[in-house]
């Protein structure tokens, strides 16, 4: 936001002792400035005094420079670009007035020289500097005549306090871009804008780069059969030379522009031939089919007797407009008229074409008192957040005007909706004018601090399997984070017993309901030696499969892998080497070669260089060492018992020699016996389908079976 603030300095004059007379001059300058600070000097007739102010956010702007004079005086204000300095303007004062110079709209450097004289006893000039010194900049590597299609354009800027910029292009923001340079591939004319926060706050800088086209007007025309219809065809660029043709077919025209009457829905191209970005084909469909018509705006709330603009657009190109009733309208015919009815009307545009005369009505309530709102009509806010302010009215095309209530002279936005980010209590002003009368309403955005949370002690190390007590202060209510390994995440006083140097973060919320954070860091002096990520086994046909991964390791020496058919007992596999120290993730395997042919347990033990141990979690896998493990025949005919790692999609399937299913059963650990149909005496497959594989074994069945 724009603040004005007060330079006071005084000029006083001194005539020789005989005179006795004497005349002083009070200059209040009110300029507008990016600090916080006002100047005061007094002296004796002539001197000086400089000040430093920054641009408006956004798109450069006309600002004033405002003079209060005590004392008839006259002034002159130059301007200095480089080395060209300019008048802006002179006046003379009387007593008491006051002059406003404008200064014009730039984001360059500017010097600007304030001569004052005093028209007393012994009038000598007081100057004032005032430099406009931009903190934000941008430079584009486009020329002023524009780039052709999809060129390469570099767009650089400078000057943040923060190092990160905020790009846009036609106000949409260009996401993954936060540097200060860009390089854009613009297909039409852009503007770009990019944001930062600087010495003069937040700022702004737009680049506008102008891309070179061939465009056709109108660009979808729709014509009754046979209807002559003019298409024109234009290049923002240099020289150009122009050939149309009917999609498909050869040239027919060499001009910009061209009439065809279509009886059909026809393609046209236009081919250009220029001097600075080659050659462009463009094409156009005139389309043969129903006129339509429309009007803007289709309702509107209006005063009684205030003009109001009426827009026809039709489809087709050649329409001609009629208006109905006359009633309040300055003309009947044309694609805009004004209305100014005093009683409600509705009114009807009428398209006449030679295949068809659409219509449509705006209706226009007009009203005699107009109704004025903004919302919120109060608003409370944590400092440094931002809260918008949205002022309505029932008059249709009413305009507002939003001030800071304490300094009235400066135009903070017209739009209806204000975004505000008050450092301080603010009041806010909106002014919203009708024909039928006026109105301003004032928003106070209260501001609440925003707690001051600080945390006791600010940083500690302890020995791994120790704790310590972390203390919030400074707020009402706190939140922490992580919960790993604090026996709460609420309260002011938690305690602390991470395994691994943790950076925990408290959330302190006031009375008011603002919050801010702050951390702290629990360093562990012997953290643990291994995080271990993951640990699976499976079986993998007659062999068991450990997979396991760590994310860091800490004097990691090796791995024991052990087993155990009973999940109590564990004896040592194997050993895999550790990867000592490591920060990034690690994946380890083992294999068991001859797991047992049941349900086996397995674990990690993990010693570290000085010998310490750590053991992982168990895990479990049944196993298949053999082909025909899987398969137990009971004492029962018929009946078998499949073991193994069965699953969900586990299936066991009876085959003749012929490999022709003859019979076929879901098996699941839930149920794992099956029982097959009587057979003819023969040599069968039995085979079982899991996802770990296939298995398959042969069968002699007999007769009694």
């Amino acid at each position: 936001m724009k603040k004005l603030f007060t330079l006071v300095f005084a000029l006083c004059a001194f005539v020789p002792f005989a005179s006795f007379s004497q005349c002083s001059g009070q200059y209040t300058i009110t300029y507008p400035s990016g600090t916080t600070t006002s100047s005061t000097q007094t002296n004796n007739g002539s001197g000086s005094a400089s000040a430093t102010f920054c641009p408006a956010p956004g798109p450069a702007t006309a600002q004033s420079l405002s003079v209060l004079s005590s004392s008839a005086s006259s002034l002159e204000l130059q301007k200095t670009v480089g080395t060209v300095t300019t008048i802006i303007g002179t006046a003379t004062l009387t007593a008491g007035s006051t002059y406003v110079f404008t200064l014009p709209a730039t984001t360059s450097s500017v010097l600007y020289t304030l001569t004052s004289t005093i028209a007393c006893n012994n009038p000598k000039p007081q100057t004032f500097t005032l430099t406009l010194a931009p903190t934000l900049t941008l430079a584009s590597s486009a020329p002023a005549s524009g780039v052709c299609y999809l060129t390469p354009v570099t767009l650089t800027a400078a000057g943040s306090t923060t190092g990160t910029y905020t790009w846009s292009a036609n106000g949409v923001v260009i996401s993954g871009q936060t540097g200060s340079s860009i390089q854009v591939n613009p297909t039409a004319t852009t503007t770009y804008t990019v944001s930062t926060t600087t010495s003069c706050g937040t700022s702004s800088q737009e680049a506008t780069v102008t891309v070179k086209t061939l465009s056709i007007s109108p660009n979808a025309p729709v014509a009754c059969s046979g209807q002559a219809t003019t298409i024109t065809a234009s290049y923002n660029g240099n020289s150009a030379t122009y050939s149309w043709n009917i999609k498909g077919q050869p040239s027919f025209a060499a001009t910009p522009a061209v009439t065809v009457t279509p009886t059909v829905t026809t393609i046209y191209q236009v081919t250009i031939t220029t001097s600075d970005c080659g050659t462009i084909t463009k094409e156009v469909t005139v389309t043969i089919g129903t006129p339509t018509v429309s009007v803007t705006p289709t309702a509107a709330t209006v005063c009684s007797g205030s003009p109001t603009t009426l827009r026809a657009t039709s489809n087709n190109p050649d329409a001609v407009f009629n208006w109905s009733p006359s009633t309040g309208l300055n003309t009947t015919t044309g694609s805009t008229v004004i209305a100014s009815p005093t009683t409600s009307t509705t009114y009807t545009v009428t398209a006449i074409t030679n295949c068809g005369n659409p219509t449509a009505t705006v209706a226009l309530t007009v009203v005699s008192t107009p109704t004025f709102s903004v919302n919120p009509t109060s608003a409370a806010i944590c400092a440094g957040a931002s809260t918008t302010l949205t002022a309505g009215s029932n008059i249709t095309g009413a305009t507002y005007a939003w001030y800071n209530s304490a300094n009235l002279g400066t135009l903070l936005s017209r739009t209806a909706s204000l975004t505000v980010v008050p450092a301080t209590t603010t009041t806010y002003r909106v002014l919203t004018t009708t024909p039928c009368g006026n109105n301003s309403q004032d928003v106070t955005v209260t501001v609440n601090p925003v707690p001051n949370v600080t945390i006791i002690p600010t940083a500690v190390t302890i020995p791994r399997g120790a704790s310590t007590i972390l203390t919030a202060s400074g707020a009402t209510t706190y939140s922490w984070s992580p919960a790993t390994g604090l026996n709460t995440t609420s309260g002011a006083t938690v305690v602390a017993n991470p395994t691994t140097t943790t950076t925990y973060t408290v959330t302190g919320t006031n009375a008011t309901g603002c919050s801010s954070t702050n951390q702290v860091i629990v360093t562990v002096s012997n953290p643990l030696p291994v995080e271990l990520m993951t640990f699976t086994a499976r079986s993998a046909g007659p062999v068991s499969v450990l997979n396991w991964a760590t994310a860091t390791e800490y004097n990691n020496d090796y791995f024991a892998v052990e087993r155990s058919a009973d999940g109590l007992a564990f004896a040592l596999l194997g050993q895999v080497a550790g990867a000592g120290t490591s920060s990034s993730l690690r994946s380890y395997s083992f294999t068991d070669e001859r797991p047992p042919v049941a349900v086996a347990y397995y674990r990690l033990r993990q010693v570290d260089y000085v010998g310490a141990a750590t053991y992982s979690p168990v895990v479990s896998v049944t196993s298949i060492r053999h082909p025909g493990d899987w398969l137990v025949r009971t004492a029962l005919a018929r009946h078998y018992l499949i073991q193994g790692a069965l699953d969900a999609s586990s299936r066991f399937t009876v085959l003749d020699v012929m490999g022709r299913n003859v019979f076929g059963q879901a098996v699941a650990p839930d149920r794992a016996e099956v029982v097959i149909p009587a057979l003819p005496a023969g040599v069968y497959l039995f085979q079982l389908s899991t996802q770990q594989g296939r298995f398959t074994v042969r069968q002699s069945v007999t007769a009694a079976e």
